[in-house]
């Protein structure tokens, strides 16, 4: 008897599904120790084993049954990425989900906390707390600008970086459009797969006819301060962002593997100088020019990841200056003519936002990465954000922004978390998180024991994020596992 292999393989993706990750997501296994992953393994290869003899079980069934046996085309195989909200799974009871979080949510842990968890299927508030307190977000800034680059731009978008000709004879002219995402290696480096390499920019100059003596990068298209509102310069140092210039390597990294490397304090003279290197130009010949540059044409060009993939990268990582980017992305989208600054980025965050019809009262936002202390935003918007691509008539290109959030104990700012009294909800949690000093967040998506899919999104001022971290992730948990009917 021979097993049916798409029965197998269809086992193999609901075993996925049971642990909570979606089959497209990426580095889910990260921070699992090996005795996890073997333990995890033999798990799988058990079920495995179990559906081979099931599967070769149901050969035996005579034909004329076989009609009895087959399933509804509704109950047909797990297909990869996340599916769509469904209405068959019962309802929390608003009332028993407010006694299980209130012993949480009244800790002294999250200090003043505001919070609003919704029904994704009808949108129904299921608990909330003081959802249209502007509050500040943090991090979870990025779910706005995330939804506003998904909704203005294709998700194949791309960012390219033009090479040039200059007017004098050696001059090799770089015309940044605004990635900070090219990699200084021969390959996309691990926080920016799919990025373009400074070795494809210098094969394309070593394939023409100019030798260039000098590298003279372009303004770009962006203007204006390079710091944002409340940025302190010592955040550059301790890796947390960099000047916000429309070219650099590995988002203005000095060690492109490491997510937390100190940063360039001048990151497009940086990336001038390690391309003059590879070209075998004096890197001390490289300037960055304020003022357009006149060129004689263009010689070739190299382009980022797509959206939807730098979009992953911005979520999963919490890149500030990759948020940044993709913000004034939307803005220049919006008004090609008019070079973008911080201002021009976050009105196109919000006015976008407003035009898809979100309610946007309460919402300040002084950067579009959440760097900036200045920024407000109610947990109740942070919801319809999550909500309009959780739903069931959200669009595949909406439903992209699930698919790129960090997973609970799984991927990105969320490897390390949801252990111990929080484990129930690893797997299962996908969220953004967000941290400043006081300040501690963490907005997403969570489907609870009874198969009910959930928006939800806390945030905790006036603590140690150290504490207030934990409660979070538990409250997110219980959403998971308690069922509350």
């Amino acid at each position: 008897m021979v097993a049916d292999d798409a029965a197998v393989d269809g086992v193999a993706e609901s075993i996925k599904t049971f642990w909570g990750w979606s089959v497209t997501e990426r580095g889910v296994w990260r921070g699992r120790s090996t005795a996890w992953r073997i333990g995890v393994s033999v798990l799988v290869l058990v079920v495995l084993v179990a559906a081979v003899v099931v599967a070769a079980l149901l050969t035996e069934v005579d034909d004329g049954d076989a009609a009895a046996h087959e399933p509804p085309a509704s109950a047909a195989g797990p297909s990869p990425g996340l599916l769509p909200a469904g209405d068959s799974a019962p309802m929390p009871d608003p009332a028993v989900l407010a006694r299980v979080l209130a012993p949480l949510a009244d800790s002294p842990a999250v200090g003043d906390l505001t919070g609003s968890v919704v029904d994704d299927v009808s949108g129904q508030v299921l608990w909330e707390r003081d959802p249209d307190a502007p509050r500040v977000p943090a991090s979870t800034t990025k779910l706005l600008t995330a939804l506003a680059a998904l909704t203005q731009l294709p998700a194949d978008a791309r960012v390219d970086t033009v090479l040039a000709s200059g007017t004098e004879p050696g001059t090799l002219v770089v015309i940044p459009g605004g990635d900070p995402t090219m990699s200084r290696g021969a390959e996309s480096g691990p926080l920016f797969p799919g990025s373009a390499t400074v070795t494809q920019a210098a094969d394309i100059v070593r394939a023409s006819d100019l030798a260039p003596a000098r590298i003279i990068v372009a303004p770009g298209p962006y203007t204006g301060r390079a710091l944002g509102p409340g940025w302190s310069p010592g955040e550059i140092a301790a890796g947390n962002l960099a000047p916000i210039e429309p070219w650099m390597l590995d988002g203005g990294r000095m060690d492109p593997a490491d997510d937390y490397s100190p940063r360039y304090a001048q990151p497009a003279l940086a990336a001038g100088r390690i391309l003059a290197r590879q070209l075998g130009v004096d890197p001390e010949t490289v300037r960055v020019s304020a003022e357009p540059v006149e060129t004689t044409g263009e010689i070739g060009r190299v382009s980022s990841a797509e959206l939807v993939e730098r979009v992953r990268s911005m979520l999963v990582h919490s890149d500030n200056v990759l948020a940044e980017a993709v913000c004034r992305e939307v803005a220049l989208a919006r008004n090609p003519d008019k070079p973008a600054d911080f201002a021009a980025g976050t009105s196109a965050v919000i006015d976008t936002l407003a035009e898809r019809g979100l309610d946007m009262t309460g919402v300040k936002l002084d950067d579009c990465s959440g760097m900036s202390s200045g920024n407000r935003i109610p947990a109740a918007v942070l919801t319809d954000v999550l909500r309009t691509a959780s739903s069931p008539d959200a669009t595949r290109e909406m439903r992209d922004l699930l698919d790129t959030l960090p997973v609970a104990a799984g991927s990105g700012t969320l490897a390390d978390r949801f252990s111990g009294p929080s484990g129930a909800g690893a797997g299962w949690v996908r969220a953004k998180t967000g941290t400043l000093s006081g300040t501690s967040a963490l907005a997403g998506t969570v489907t609870d024991v009874d198969g009910r899919s959930m928006s939800f999104a806390l945030l905790s001022s006036g603590t140690d994020p150290a504490d207030a971290r934990p409660m979070l992730d538990r409250i997110a948990a219980e959403l998971r596992n308690c069922g509350c009917r």
